[in-house]
């Protein structure tokens, strides 16, 4: 196989026979991971073209030989990959499948994964970052999110799905033609959003049923003021009576409106916003600050369960992105 026919030709990251330095350079755009060739191989014949995007990258890729990909948790992206050449034996949570042409991958951030490629296979993979999706889920549902967003791993290319792909042709079409400067445009940025809206259509996931709900009721007034005063207090103390007080209504009546219309509970929506006010400090990349004196800040005092909510929520520690901000 060779590089010459392949798209984002002009996005070359990679073309090596090199084991080593295949892997390390695969990890620059996904993450890192154990690469182990299978029957004694000592050489690939690997190549990668990739495109970097706002919040995504394109990538078309094969390692020329057969060869077992572990990367452990994602963590941080959700990978989509569809082989236009061979399959994969895909391991993702408790879920095992053979990928290929008529079956898609869709790998979760918090969900353990190997991968078995064959010699021959080839794939289309779309890296798409955890925090961009699951704020794009969020604004499609009108209310933060209780927990990770997970799809379905295995992607049966039905007339739905053949039509997401299809859209990623498009970007790629798209990149191919204007080359490098491309990545920035409006018209690529417009593309990105609406994979991510696509695939959220589209895959199931456990959000599923929530997006298939009417939405164009509007929150009554007594939500919408607490979540207003929420936004503007996250950083001071709020116990469940101050919400209450400042809705104008009943107990009963303020969680169940919360329940009705964001699907969660008032102090878990106050949760939320806090964890986000955190992450977004910290990718700000603060220096001299240290995580526990960002989370006190957000009145997080119980320093052990505050990292495993962030972790559950974003699917890294806090201290893992503070690292990645200040590179």
């Amino acid at each position: 196989m060779t590089v010459v026919a392949s798209p984002l030709q002009a996005y070359s990251r990679l073309s090596s026979n090199d084991v080593d330095y295949v892997r390390d350079s695969v990890a620059k755009v996904f993450c890192s991971h154990r690469l182990e060739p299978h029957n004694g191989v000592t050489e690939l014949k690997a190549w990668q073209n990739s495109a970097s995007l706002t919040k995504s990258s394109l990538s078309v890729m094969s390692y020329g030989a057969p060869v077992t990909i572990d990367p452990g948790y994602l963590e941080t992206f959700y990978l989509m990959m569809l082989p236009f050449e061979g399959r994969a034996a895909i391991e993702a949570g408790d879920r095992s499948f053979i990928s290929d042409a008529n079956t898609a991958s869709l790998l979760n951030p918090d969900e353990s994964v190997r991968m078995n490629w064959d010699g021959n296979c080839a794939k289309r993979m779309v890296r798409i970052e955890r925090a961009a999706m699951e704020q794009q889920l969020a604004r499609l549902l009108d209310r933060p999110l209780r927990q990770p967003l997970r799809f379905d791993p295995v992607m049966r290319m039905d007339s739905r799905a053949m039509v997401w792909w299809r859209y990623v042709g498009l970007l790629i079409d798209e990149l191919d033609a204007l080359g490098p400067a491309a990545s920035k445009t409006a018209s690529v940025e417009q593309l990105e959003s609406l994979l991510m809206t696509s695939v959220l259509e589209v895959q199931p996931h456990n959000y599923s049923e929530a997006m298939s709900q009417p939405r164009g009721a509007i929150a009554p007034r007594h939500v919408r003021q607490v979540e207003r005063y929420i936004e503007a207090h996250a950083r001071e103390p709020i116990d469940i009576v101050r919400l209450i007080e400042v809705s104008g209504v009943s107990a009963r009546t303020l969680f169940e409106g919360f329940q009705r219309f964001r699907g969660t509970s008032p102090m878990a929506y106050l949760r939320g916003v806090r964890l986000k006010g955190v992450r977004d400090t910290l990718l700000r990349g603060p220096a001299g600050r240290t995580v526990s004196e960002i989370a006190t800040e957000w009145q997080f005092f119980e320093l052990g369960r505050f990292a495993g909510l962030y972790r559950q929520c974003y699917g890294e520690t806090p201290s893992q992105t503070l690292r990645r901000s200040l590179r």
